[in-house]
């Protein structure tokens, strides 16, 4: 139980701190938070590909954080961690009235650092109720 209670914590630790290098807009800031909370060996999956290490990581988190169009990044949700998992949603709000929402997902290793990232790009659909395609397909002669 007191194994649980501490791998808990961990990752609480190290989901805030990997938001707050997140939402920091200065570089050296979040940098020193990306090595605080990243495993060296941290794997970023996303629809497009996989991001390996901490060092590349960084690179690319950095240079999506400093574009000049990005004017914060908020969170949305609840942050839920526990034991060795964690997931949030947040959002990229860009000068020109857009915003890009993003679901993420996330394990920590036993060091207590986040090792997996899934993010998911975009707002999930509403669940589709299958009694109304039934219905809609009734209709379609």
């Amino acid at each position: 139980m007191v194994e649980t209670f501490n791998m808990s914590n961990s990752v609480r630790i190290a989901v805030e701190t990997y938001i707050q290098a997140v939402c920091n807009s200065d570089r050296e800031a979040r940098v020193a938070l990306f090595e605080a909370c990243l495993a060296d060996d941290v794997r970023m999956v996303t629809r497009s590909g996989e991001i390996r290490g901490r060092a590349k990581l960084t690179e690319v988190l950095n240079r999506f954080l400093s574009d000049p169009q990005l004017l914060r990044v908020r969170v949305t949700s609840a942050v839920d961690a526990e034991g060795t998992t964690f997931r949030f949603r947040a959002v990229a709000d860009f000068s020109n009235g857009t915003s890009a929402e993003a679901f993420d997902a996330g394990q920590i290793d036993a060091d207590g650092r986040i090792v997996l990232i899934l993010t998911f790009a975009g707002a999930l659909s509403e669940a589709v109720d299958e009694s109304m395609l039934e219905a809609e397909r009734a209709k379609v002669p």
